[in-house]
């Protein structure tokens, strides 16, 4: 199964990913023609974007997986009435988004107010539900090779239209929006041939609504957690643009966050593949034998999140002086850093999100990414205004180390919890490592190239001599 895990990872993340990520390789290319302040108006739309998405969904991602992992052979039904009732939802809903988004652009892109708002607020309308079920179907199906091939192409349509748009073009900030909107319509063709042609999965408009009624209670409240999700990470540059921080500060904020962002897109490939054996054995029904394959799994995730954020921190300082070439913006490698370590929280949460969701606790989640996105804004507002700008970097660090390990403490998860997991040596364990290489950022390369080797090399001795534990 290990193997069978990563060659779904490497399939997702080559195939799928690759594109997106390749676009850290285009960043010489249009920084040349960007200035902190479009990152900034890029930065603040987005992060409302996110939000909306969240909301258009109305939590029903839950439902969806819920359906196919216990009814295999009908899930099909419940997808149709779900993707009925969400679309009609979405028409309304995206009509609400395309105003509140025209009021929301920023004052430096006053002039293209309602451009942004459409290129942003169609797709949510339109679109969005049809990427949801194929996304899910594809991964619980464990065919990764169809959805690679999808989000390829999207991918790679997204970064050669940056590419266009901002560098020949010179549409600056509304390059993004152009290449999104345009790649996003792509893959809503794509998705939909095989959804509805092939599948069948066509949406059913004269929906049950005691199936709603019953999906609604489950899906909802995942909405608060989603939505703290959303304060974990792209409210950051919200609350900055509320407390006035200067546009300029809030882009060199945004492209540190979006270092963090490509490794979450670089790793969602590995959770992608192991998603579906998560399911595998929480089906198991609560057996010790099923509990220490997940605990099994999870730790070696978490091992690789450590080394592979640990390495790319050590070394952020050469990436930025590489990829950027832009010296106001190469300021921002710091908390990029931080940002980056950050990342760490995602195996352990994920562990504890998947079995209080297999189990239809979702009105527990709350207690989980509710207080760490309620806590991340309070700490913004009380620390920016003291020590800066930087200090978002940090907050979200100690929020999302809080949403990473405070599940395992939960009653909820306590109750049923059949192997222990250490949470707060893996906490002290993160934390020493992000203070070890912030420290070790501005010495020698030579320097850098010999601890990386070490490393290198201990973990592959530590991966042969225990290869046979670390076999799921």
């Amino acid at each position: 199964m290990l193997r069978k895990l990563f060659t779904h990872a490497v399939i997702y993340g080559l195939a799928a990913q690759a594109p997106r990520l390749a676009g850290v390789f285009t960043l010489p290319i249009i920084t040349r023609y960007l200035t902190s302040a479009d990152y900034g108006v890029a930065g603040v739309v987005m992060a409302y974007v996110s939000v909306f998405t969240m909301l258009q969904s109305l939590g029903v991602n839950v439902v969806l997986v819920n359906s196919y992992a216990r009814h295999p052979e009908r899930f099909g039904w419940i997808w149709r009435q779900l993707n009925g009732f969400i679309s009609v939802w979405s028409l309304v809903y995206g009509l609400l988004v395309i105003v509140s988004l025209y009021f929301l652009v920023p004052a430096e892109a006053d002039a293209h107010r309602l451009e942004i708002a459409l290129l942003c607020g169609v797709p949510i309308m339109l679109f969005q539900m049809t990427e949801t079920q194929s996304t899910i179907y594809w991964q619980l199906a464990q065919r990764p090779v169809p959805l690679a091939i999808r989000s390829f192409i999207v991918g790679a349509l997204i970064v050669a239209l940056n590419v266009y748009t901002i560098a020949y073009l010179g549409l600056a900030y509304r390059g993004w929006f152009y290449a999104t909107f345009i790649a996003t319509a792509v893959g809503f063709i794509l998705n939909g041939h095989h959804l509805y042609f092939r599948l069948k999965l066509w949406p059913i408009f004269r929906f049950k609504w005691q199936r709603i009624r019953h999906s609604l209670r489950v899906s909802l409240p995942v909405v608060p957690h989603n939505m703290a999700l959303f304060m974990m990470d792209t409210s950051d540059r919200l609350v900055l643009d509320v407390l006035r921080v200067p546009i300029q500060r809030i882009g060199l904020y945004n492209l540190a966050a979006s270092f963090g962002g490509y490794f979450m897109l670089a790793t969602s490939a590995v959770m992608q593949a192991a998603s579906p054996f998560y399911m595998k054995y929480l089906a198991q029904e609560r057996t010790y034998e099923a509990a220490l394959q997940v605990r099994r799994l999870t730790f070696l995730l978490q091992v690789l999140f450590l080394f592979a954020t640990t390495l790319g921190s050590l070394w952020m300082r050469e990436v930025f002086l590489l990829l950027i070439k832009n010296e106001t913006l190469q300021q921002a490698y710091p908390l990029a850093i931080v940002m980056l370590m950050a990342c760490n929280y995602r195996p352990m949460y994920i562990a504890v999100i998947n079995t209080l969701t297999y189990r239809e606790q979702t009105d527990k989640l709350w207690q989980i990414s509710v207080v760490a996105g309620v806590g991340n804004v309070v700490l913004n507002f009380i620390f920016v205004p003291i020590f800066g700008y930087q200090a978002a970097a940090y907050t979200t660090f100690a929020s999302l180390m809080y949403m990473g390990y405070a599940g395992f403490y939960m009653k909820a998860y306590r109750s049923t919890s059949l192997v222990p997991y250490y949470p707060i040596a893996w906490l002290l364990l993160t934390i020493l490592l992000l203070v070890a290489v912030y420290s070790l950022a501005t010495i020698a390369i030579g320097v850098k190239v010999i601890v990386t080797i070490v490393a290198c090399v201990g973990a592959l001795a530590t991966a042969v001599a225990y290869r046979g534990k670390l076999e799921l």
